[in-house]
């Protein structure tokens, strides 16, 4: 069964409990979460953690956890910032982007 996240366009430190709380809910409701982050505006490191400590998760359970749509200007910042854009791995690639690394 696939559940559907809306995420919100701020998630900091701040507000990383209650995107916890709904990724953790996903993963227990279904066995496909995909996560809507087109409205996403407003991030830091603590989603990047979430996103992947929750894929980690997912697998080890055998499901999935991916974006409806690549990400947005302010995640690709991030990412860039933080480096992760430096030699990111096929599989970083497929789940950010789908599969192209934005220019």
């Amino acid at each position: 069964m696939t559940v559907s996240v809306e995420v919100a366009p701020s998630i900091t430190v701040r507000s990383a409990a209650v995107f916890r709380q709904h990724l953790l809910e996903a993963l227990e409701a279904g066995d496909q979460i995909e996560l809507d982050v087109t409205d996403v505006s407003d991030v830091d490191l603590s989603f990047v953690q979430m996103l992947h400590a929750a894929r980690e998760q997912a697998r080890r359970s055998g499901k999935t956890v991916r974006l409806r749509a690549p990400a947005g200007d302010a995640i690709v910042a991030l990412l860039d910032r933080a480096g992760f854009l430096a030699a990111p791995t096929p599989d970083d690639l497929d789940f950010w982007f789908h599969g192209e690394c934005p220019q």
